[in-house]
C-alpha cells in the first residue's frame, strides 16, 4: 500500500509580491467569513486569505489552475497541466510557488474536486495537502482534523482507473476519496471495480437528500462511497453540491478544468484562482474549449489580489460575477 507524501516547499525565494488588492470587497469577505486567523505561512509568502461562509444549499467553491501566457492549460504532446508552470525554465522558484498556492487552497478546502481523466493523465496524483507545513498549519490554525476529502466525479464511471495509485493509499484515518456518479455510472462502477463501494443514493431531487441518512463521511478510510445523482448516464450538479454541503464540505477546491465550466455554466463557480506562467503552449487545451458563452451573456470576474513572481508569473483571486449585462446597475453590487 502507498503511503501519503508530505515535504517542505523551499520558501527561501517563493515570496509573491502582491501589486493590487480589491481592499473594500476583501474586507466584506474578511467580516463575514468562518475563519478568524490566517496560517502563517500564507501571510508571510502570499497575502492574507479569508473565504465567505458557504451558502446554505452547496458549497463555496475556487478553483486553481495554471495556465500559459497564451492561455493554454497544457502542452499538446503531454496533457500533464502542472507542466505548464514546472516546464516555465526561467523561473524555477515560480513554478514552486503555482504549486505552493494549490496546497495553500487545498488546506483551506474541505474537499476537493477532480475528473476521471484527471487520474489517466496523472498516475501519481492524491488529494491531500503534500506541503508539511500547510497541514500543520491547517490543523492548528483552521481547526480541520481530516486531510481533505477526494471527490472523483465521472458522467459514466468508464474513465476511471480502479488501480490508480490514489485508490491504494495508506489513510491513516484522515484520507477519505468518494466517487460522484450516475445511476448508470454506478451500475458500471459496481459490476467492474475491485473495491470497496458502499452507494448513497441514488437522488433525483434535493428532498431525496434531506430524506436520507448519508451517514459518516470520515469512516471505514479502506472504502470509496459512491453518491449518486441524477438520472441515466446525468449526474445532476446541484443535487451532488447539496448532498456535500449535508455531508459536511462547506469549501470544495475545483482541480478538474472541465468541471470548473461546467460550473460556471451552473452559476456555482464562487473564486478562480489563476496562475499564469510565462510561456507559450499554443493548441487548443484551454479551459472550457468544448463549450461557450454568448458575447452578450457570459460571467465577469474581479481581481481580488493581483500577485507577481519575478517577471515569469502572474498569481491571481478572482471573483466570478454572474448576470452581470451591459445594462446592469452595479453601484450597490457586493461581493
Amino acid at each position: 500500500m502507498n503511503e501519503l507524501v508530505f515535504f517542505e516547499i523551499p520558501k527561501q525565494n517563493l515570496k509573491i509580491q502582491i501589486v493590487k488588492k480589491s481592499d473594500e470587497i476583501l474586507e466584506q469577505i474578511r467580516k463575514e467569513s468562518a475563519e478568524t486567523a490566517v496560517m502563517p505561512d500564507v501571510a508571510q509568502y502570499y497575502t492574507d486569505i479569508y473565504f465567505p461562509k458557504a451558502p446554505s444549499d452547496r458549497p463555496y467553491t475556487f478553483s486553481s489552475i495554471v495556465l500559459s501566457s497564451d492561455g493554454k492549460m497544457a502542452y499538446g504532446d503531454n496533457p500533464s497541466g502542472p507542466l505548464i508552470a514546472k516546464n516555465n525554465f526561467l523561473d524555477p522558484d515560480g513554478s514552486l510557488g503555482d504549486f505552493w498556492v494549490l496546497n495553500v487552497l487545498r488546506a483551506y478546502a474541505d474537499g476537493i474536486i477532480i475528473g476521471a481523466r484527471t487520474l489517466l493523465s496523472e498516475p501519481g496524483i492524491t488529494c491531500h495537502v503534500y506541503e508539511e507545513r500547510l497541514t500543520r498549519q491547517r490543523r492548528e490554525v483552521l481547526g480541520k482534523k481530516y486531510q481533505p476529502c477526494g471527490v472523483i466525479v465521472s458522467l459514466d464511471g468508464t474513465d476511471i482507473p480502479f488501480d490508480h495509485y490514489i485508490f491504494d493509499v495508506d489513510p491513516k484515518e484522515e484520507y477519505k476519496l468518494v466517487i460522484a456518479t450516475s445511476p448508470r455510472g454506478a451500475e458500471y462502477i459496481m459490476a467492474n471495480s475491485p473495491l470497496k463501494h458502499p452507494v448513497i443514493g441514488p437522488f433525483k431531487t434535493i428532498e431525496d437528500v434531506d430524506h436520507a441518512d448519508l451517514g459518516e463521511l470520515y469512516t471505514d478510510f479502506n472504502a470509496f462511497p459512491v453518491i449518486v445523482t441524477g438520472q441515466g448516464e446525468n449526474p445532476d450538479t446541484k443535487v451532488l453540491m447539496y448532498a456535500l454541503k449535508k455531508w459536511g464540505l462547506e469549501k470544495l477546491c475545483i482541480e478538474a478544468p472541465s468541471y470548473c465550466t461546467h460550473l460556471l455554466q451552473q452559476g456555482m463557480l464562487d473564486e478562480y484562482f489563476i496562475n499564469y506562467s510565462m510561456v507559450f503552449a499554443g493548441g487548443q487545451k484551454s479551459p472550457g474549449y468544448a463549450s461557450e458563452f454568448g458575447h452578450m451573456d457570459h460571467p465577469h470576474a474581479d481581481f481580488l489580489t493581483l500577485g507577481i513572481h519575478e517577471s515569469n508569473f502572474i498569481f491571481t483571486r478572482q471573483k466570478i460575477r454572474y448576470g452581470v449585462t451591459n445594462e446592469t446597475d452595479l453601484s450597490g453590487y457586493k461581493y
